[in-house]
């Protein structure tokens, strides 16, 4: 499957931000982001236009703030996704028919966008949300939503009017399943992975459990009291037990009297 472009997203960036540059160079990939900063620049395009069926479509990218702490410390800035698309998309309006928002951002957040930024056409979202089987209209916005990890594909047929605006929408979402055909190129790369790394072997090692001797010792009075031994080993003794016995016997017997300041009371 070729893609045309695709929305740096916040995942994407765990490797760093200059991992994710080389790799996208080098497999001919076109990331887009209007918001993603890197080193004080733009790190990618902040929209492409395309030419489908002689219809000018524009698309746009924003790529979610909600980064980890690494991340950002790793030169990396998201400006305001919503302060970026209010410069853009009236930019890009003059120059397409329609525009798609390929958007990282929560569905909550992809809700209220069609109200703060006019002109959106499609919004098809990749944050945190339910996968979406049809497509939900906010204002003139159709929002759409696959299913998470590329569980499924999804297809969507846009009618035009004469003026080029959206007249109607379908959108079809495809299970991915087992009786799909084999990738043969897959196959290769994971063989070539196996034998890459056949000779490395992997041993994990966990620490014995430190021993628990008062876990210990209600398993031993279990036991004995399993078998109906009443008796005690000497391996057994607990002191504290011992030191209260005593004290008892003691105030039994009329023992030795204690001052309340005595300092060799054992409580």
């Amino acid at each position: 499957m070729r893609y045309t472009a695709l929305c740096a997203g916040k995942r994407d960036l765990a490797g760093s931000t200059m991992f994710l540059l080389e790799e996208t160079e080098k497999r001919g990939l076109r990331p887009l982001s209007s918001n993603l900063h890197y080193k004080g620049k733009a790190a990618f395009e902040p929209y492409g236009i395309f030419d489908v069926n002689a219809t000018k479509v524009g698309v746009l990218a924003v790529t979610s703030p909600e980064l980890d702490q690494r991340i950002k410390a790793d030169n990396v800035d998201v400006l305001d996704p919503s302060d970026r698309l209010k410069l853009l998309v009236p930019e890009l309006k003059n120059r397409v028919d329609v525009i798609i928002l390929l958007s990282n951002l929560s569905e909550i957040q992809d809700i209220k966008l069609p109200s703060v930024v006019d002109g959106i056409d499609i919004i098809i979202e990749s944050g945190p949300g339910k996968q979406r089987h049809q497509p939900l209209k906010v204002g003139n916005t159709y929002l759409l939503r696959g299913d998470i990890k590329g569980r499924s594909i999804g297809k969507c047929v846009v009618k035009l009017n004469s003026q080029n605006g959206i007249q109607g929408l379908n959108n079809e979402l495809h299970k991915l399943k087992a009786s799909l055909p084999v990738d043969e190129a897959a196959i290769d790369k994971i063989r070539d992975l196996k034998q890459k790394y056949a000779g490395t072997e992997v041993i994990t090692t966990r620490p014995a459990p430190a021993k628990n001797p008062f876990l210990e010792a209600i398993e031993r009075a279990k036991r004995n009291k399993m078998k109906g031994d009443g008796t005690k080993s000497r391996d057994e003794s607990n002191p504290l037990l011992e030191a209260i016995e005593k004290a008892k016997k003691n105030r039994v017997e009329g023992g030795p009297s204690r001052s309340d300041n005595s300092t060799d009371n054992p409580f």
